[in-house]
């Protein structure tokens, strides 16, 4: 069972999209890691998982 789960989520911040149309799911017991240049949307994309922040479209689906 999926203990996260994104379904085609966007953000865009001052016309720029940040994240565009990411699908991503993180099973139970699995471990990740989060890679990328500086700009690229690292901390944004922590913000929509955590709910910080609201995504433009799509879904984050979080388990209880």
């Amino acid at each position: 069972m999926p203990c996260l789960r994104l379904r085609e989520v966007s953000f865009s911040y001052g016309g720029a999209n940040i994240v565009d149309a990411i699908d991503l799911q993180i099973d139970s017991g699995e471990r990740i890691g989060l890679l990328g240049r500086n700009g690229a949307g690292k901390s944004t994309l922590m913000k929509l998982i955590e709910g910080e922040l609201r995504p433009d479209n799509g879904d984050v689906e979080r388990a209880p």
